[in-house]
Formats: structure tokens, sequence, C-alpha cells
């Protein structure tokens, strides 16, 4: 009598075996969420008219973001939009409104594996936004700097993240705490080493 009559389970084992994937399930969700944020880092910062407003501090909301992603940033590509997204070396004055979608589109062109978008979250189309967003490879992490009373935008900027693999934290600049904590929420989102 043959091994392969012997144990024919065996044989079955071994066959399905080499025709299944190694990971499923939750492992192979991890293991493709990692595969995703693969590649390049870039910071996608809103600078549109609503980020001269006060902040929590008393200083404007553009100030109190150019401040935390100069010392959060690390090596990441730093790309500022309103109305037009362009890579810029520190955070500009605030300007015209809020063109996500071509800041997407424009951050997607070099694929990168991690976006990290900070916004106050009013973007001038969303329908627009989330379908550039749902074309990326990598992830989009959002860190939402408006206010917590504004559901509506956090809704919004949630449903952007999850198109695109992400995750969303609400950070409100408006008050003294969110002040002090957006360098350390900026830099959690960041992957790598930090000094």
């Amino acid at each position: 009598m043959s091994k392969a009559l012997t144990n024919p389970l065996q044989a079955l084992v071994k066959r399905a075996a080499q025709t299944l994937p190694a990971t499923t399930g939750k492992v192979a969700a991890q293991q493709e969420r990692l595969d995703r944020r693969r590649g390049q880092i870039v910071i996608l910062a809103d600078v549109s008219g609503s980020m001269g407003a006060e902040s929590g501090d008393g200083r404007r909301k553009i100030d109190v973001l150019r401040e935390a992603v100069s010392a959060a940033r690390g090596g990441a590509r730093l790309v500022a939009f309103s109305s037009q997204p362009c890579d810029v070396d520190s955070i500009p004055e605030p300007e015209a409104n809020t063109n996500l979608a071509a800041a997407l589109d424009y951050v997607r062109a070099s694929d990168p594996g991690v976006t990290l978008l900070i916004s106050d979250g009013e973007p001038d189309n969303e329908a627009a936004a989330l379908a550039s967003a749902r074309k990326f490879r990598g992830a989009i992490d959002v860190l939402y700097i408006g206010p917590e009373s504004n559901t509506r935008a956090i809704a919004f900027m949630r449903k952007l993240a999850a198109s695109a693999g992400g995750d969303l934290m609400v950070n409100d600049i408006a008050t003294p705490a969110g002040v002090r904590l957006l360098t350390q929420r900026i830099a959690g989102f960041l992957p790598g080493p930090r000094a």
C-alpha cells in the first residue's frame, strides 16, 4: 500500500497549503495595512483663509501649525494647499479657499506611503476630495484641527481617512490644550524615529 493511500488527508492538506494564501483574516488585513504605508511620507497642510483665525493661545492658527509642523516634520515632504497645492519648506501665510481635491491629486501623483492631512475640515468640494482619496495606494491619516463642535466636518474627515485606509484624530486648536498637544499629535502620526 502506498503512503498516499495510507494518509489521503495529509495529501489533501498539502495540496491546499500550496494554493491558499499564507495569511488570512486579521493577519492579512494588518499586513495589507502595513504594506499600504510603505513609501514616502507627506504632510499635506491646509493654509486656507480660515487658518488666519485665532487659536486657543491667542496666536493665529497658521502660526501654531507652522511651529508644530516645523518641530515634528523630520524628513517628511511638506505640501501646503489652499486654492492650489505646492511643495514648501515651511508653512506659508493663509490665503483663498480649500481645494482639497486638487491637493490630494497633486500628492497622489508621487505615490506616497503615508499622507498626513492637517486641516480644519471645510473643503470646497467634498465629493471630489473623497473620489481622489479613494484612488490612493498609500494611507491618508487625518489630523482635524477645527472645532470639536463641527460634527459635520469631523464626519467628512473620518470618511476621507477611512476611504484610504487611514486614521482620524481630532485636535481642536481653538483650545489651549489643543495648541499644546499639536506637535505631539503630528509626531505621533509620522512613522520612524523622532527627536
